[in-house]
């Protein structure tokens, strides 16, 4: 079953507000259009969860400079060699 064009533009706008990626308007907007909708309001609210649930769990692991120049040099000595 394929999603409708609207399921798809609801996930589209869903994904880019999380990723903060709407201007305020955007926000509103979207926010005013799904408020009548359980169905959407709750794919927000889980999606959200599911969000913070990765937050907390998740950690980023700390890279040392030298690491970080390592890999910078064999990037350019590869751009170099092509």
């Amino acid at each position: 079953m394929n999603p409708t064009s609207n399921e798809q533009e609801f996930r589209r706008k869903l994904t880019m507000y999380l990723d903060s990626a709407l201007s305020k308007e955007e926000e509103r907007e979207f926010l005013a259009e799904i408020k009548n909708s359980p169905t959407y309001v709750a794919h927000l609210q889980h999606e959200q969860s599911f969000r913070e649930f990765l937050r907390q769990k998740i950690s980023r692991k700390s890279v040392s400079p030298a690491l970080i120049e390592s890999i910078k040099s064999k990037i350019n000595l590869n751009s170099r060699n092509s």
